[in-house]
């Protein structure tokens, strides 16, 4: 029989521009800004106290970043290294024509592409985008069935916010919408969740 996971660490990415300026950003690969460099080391020395099997994250610039930070604090407080892995299934909503507009932006050139985006998420795509709700909801629900397949006890996944509220929606934690983490804090959940929602 396989050991379960016991726990399972969500981390919210450091801060890009983009984010601090309020802008979408889905695919586009950003590096950390200095606000969100500062917020990765925060968020290391806050995990670096666990002995962690291994660091999964986005392959977006800015999930690796904060990856990274997490790696090396748990190191420097002398636990072993715990490899990073990149999964493009961690990756944020592309959202299409809309990535680098603000919210005010993005309804001023697109109004009924994104009323009806707001009003249909489950099953809309943003306005060029490629996935809807549903189907972000699918492919970390498929990651994270694999994941729940290796023989760890804690991990962590330095993510984005619509990967992580879309897996707690998933759980039933809380409705989409209710799970704002901010950038560069993290959440714990019981990894036996991920094997009760095969």
């Amino acid at each position: 029989m396989d050991v379960p996971l016991t726990k399972i660490i969500f981390a919210r990415h450091g801060a890009t521009d983009w984010n601090t300026q309020r802008r979408y950003i889905g695919h586009t690969d950003l590096p950390l800004n200095e606000l969100g460099r500062n917020q990765a080391k925060e968020l290391g020395s806050a995990l670096a106290r666990f002995r962690l099997d291994a660091i999964y994250c986005s392959d977006l610039r800015r999930a690796r970043e904060t990856a990274a930070e997490v790696q090396r604090a748990v190191f420097e407080a002398g636990r072993s290294r715990p490899p990073i892995i990149s999964d493009a299934r961690l990756r944020e909503t592309d959202f299409g024509w809309i990535e680098g507009l603000t919210y005010e932006e993005a309804m001023a050139r697109f109004p009924e592409e994104m009323t009806r985006w707001y009003e249909q998420m489950e099953m809309q795509t943003p306005p060029g985008g490629k996935e809807s709700l549903s189907e972000v909801r699918s492919r970390v629900c498929h990651f994270m069935k694999e994941v729940s397949g290796q023989d760890y006890s804690k991990i962590v996944i330095v993510t984005h916010g619509g990967v992580i509220n879309s897996w707690l929606a998933h759980i039933g934690k809380k409705p989409f919408w209710e799970n704002p983490l901010k950038h560069g804090e993290w959440t714990e959940c019981d990894g036996q969740e991920v094997r009760e929602t095969e």
